[in-house]
């Protein structure tokens, strides 16, 4: 499949809503998002919308889909938090 750079944008904030939105689990949009950008990030050419994404998404699905220790609930309150914040964010890039 070919990508264009604002069809990636596109698809990322789209998957970031879906979840936001209730129409897919965490784990869920965690299964979509990481091999699509890790296969289509280079078509798109923003530094500040990479960064911003990297700085924010990998983070919060490390800490509260893999990682131990917390409640389902607190897990997914966070995740949305973090989201949330990210998807406003990248919004503007």
């Amino acid at each position: 499949m070919r990508i264009s750079g604002i069809k990636f944008r596109e698809t990322l904030l789209s998957q970031m809503k879906d979840y936001l939105d209730g129409r897919i689990t965490k784990e869920e949009y965690y299964n979509q998002a990481e091999p699509f950008y890790t296969e289509y990030a280079n078509t798109y050419k923003n530094p500040l919308f990479h960064k911003c994404f990297m700085d924010k998404v990998p983070d919060a699905c490390l800490l509260y889909i893999d990682e131990p220790g917390l409640t389902p609930e607190i897990k997914e309150s966070r995740f949305h938090e973090a989201l949330q914040e990210a998807y406003v964010a990248l919004q503007k890039l």
